[in-house]
């Protein structure tokens, strides 16, 4: 191009936004435009594809105009790095005009975000919700909200409740995000997934399976734990440690009931029964001084509903009580019932 200093006040210009970016997808020949005809949704194709068909007697001037406005601004703006949100909103809003462009950047950033998440989608909610919570709030709202509503839901439901309303009040008043934001959600993504991978495939969740699987087994579990201890008895010790499960409780004697019961808070133990059968609570009730017991039902009555996790939670507290108790030897806990000889 001329080195002509040209200016809108030289040139009488009476030209929107769309027929610039017209003029210059029509001066950078097919192919350059044809890689930027890929970039733009379909009412933008239609849009722009109008205006070039319509564009006729544009002047050598106007069109040197224009490219050297064009030029102008990618060279205060352009650099090594990918483009900043302001360096595209100030060029689409030159070729497109601000609503058009605004309503474009808001849904390239968004799918610039959705896209940075997902991979968490294959990440279970209780593992997301772990990591995340060592995050700033503003952050969690973020990610929770452009991850898949039956996701978010879910990772939702393992936070803490007293944090419920505040994340979905941020979620609610989200307008637009930031690079800055962008950025730290890609991080923290990988992070994330870092964080998972460290995760998958360790020992203890082969141990724990064993565990689950003989807290269900049907033979007999004392000559099946012998035998498990023939090949390894570090093993077996650390299988025993994952059969504490909740329901074993409805094994134990009335006295190491009695002794477990008496190191639970009443309302951990009121949101860890919801949901159990008829047996198992009476069981639970009968270990209790009468007192407690008619205290603990009207509790039950009173407190209504409990989220899954919740109620997960409170077994865990009450179950990792009862290893503690073991390991110190405070009781005998019995893991699995032992056959009876008559």
């Amino acid at each position: 191009m001329n080195d002509i200093e040209l200016n809108q006040d030289a040139v009488d210009l009476n030209i929107d936004n769309i027929e610039k970016a017209a003029i210059l997808m029509l001066s950078m020949g097919e192919e350059a435009a044809s890689r930027i005809f890929k970039r733009l949704n379909r009412d933008e194709v239609q849009l722009l594809g109008q205006a070039m068909a319509r564009l006729h007697n544009v002047s050598t001037t106007e069109a040197k105009w224009i490219l050297q406005q064009f030029f102008t601004q990618y060279k205060k703006q352009s650099g090594i790095s990918g483009a900043s949100r302001l360096y595209l909103e100030r060029t689409l809003d030159l070729a497109l005009g601000n609503k058009f462009s605004r309503d474009f950047l808001d849904n390239l950033y968004g799918d610039s975000i959705r896209d940075e998440l997902q991979l968490l989608q294959w990440i279970p909610a209780e593992t997301l919700a772990r990591f995340f919570r060592q995050e700033h709030i503003q952050l969690q709202a973020v990610v929770l909200a452009f991850l898949p509503s039956s996701i978010s839901s879910a990772v939702l439901d393992h936070f803490p409740e007293s944090v419920h309303d505040d994340l979905l009040f941020r979620i609610a008043n989200l307008k637009e995000v930031s690079e800055l934001v962008i950025e730290e959600v890609r991080n923290a993504s990988e992070r994330c997934l870092t964080f998972f991978a460290s995760q998958v495939g360790a020992r203890v969740d082969g141990i724990k399976q064993v565990a689950e699987m003989i807290n269900r087994y049907q033979g007999n579990r004392v000559q099946l734990m012998d035998m498990l201890r023939l090949h390894d008895p570090a093993i077996v010790t650390e299988i025993e440690k994952n059969m504490f499960d909740f329901f074993s409780l409805k094994r134990q004697t009335p006295e190491v009931l009695q002794q477990v019961l008496q190191e639970v808070s009443q309302e951990t133990l009121a949101v860890a029964l919801k949901g159990v059968d008829a047996n198992f609570k009476k069981v639970v009730l009968a270990a209790l001084p009468k007192r407690m017991a008619q205290a603990l039902e009207t509790l039950l009555m009173a407190s209504g509903s409990a989220s899954l996790s919740k109620i997960e939670l409170a077994r865990n507290e009450i179950m990792q009580t009862v290893r503690e108790m073991t390991e110190q030897g405070d009781m005998e806990y019995q893991l699995y019932e032992e056959p009876v000889v008559s």
